[in-house]
């Protein structure tokens, strides 16, 4: 007796890159740093008011593509090549606070 296999669950990891890069993402906390001459931002925020923590700099195909497969569930990329995590209520508390004090002291957010 033969079976057809399901899908597997890992359907979006088959979709296009575009899928996974974030719309729009502006500075949400202090520079960290920089990468290909963009300044890396502990966290930004996409169009749509979305919160992301930096994790790293992107994994990419030989051919210079983003390897989508090698995002955890929740990240994403932003442009030139940085990964973001989705902040959680878990990971949104302690720096939330910190992000509270640095925006007081700086008047406003830089745009990426």
């Amino acid at each position: 007796m033969k079976f057809d296999t399901m899908p597997s669950a890992h359907f979006a990891k088959d979709r296009p890159v575009d899928y996974f890069i974030l719309m729009d993402p502006q500075a949400d906390g202090p520079i960290i740093g920089t990468y290909d001459e963009h300044p890396i931002a502990a966290a930004v925020r996409d169009a749509f008011g979305r919160r992301y923590l930096y994790v790293g700099i992107a994994s990419r195909l030989r051919d210079g593509r983003f390897d989508v497969k090698a995002l955890s569930p929740g990240e994403w990329f932003a442009r030139p090549g940085l990964v973001y995590r989705m902040e959680s209520l878990e990971t949104g508390r302690l720096f939330g606070r910190m992000r509270k004090r640095d925006d007081s002291s700086r008047g406003g957010h830089a745009s990426l």
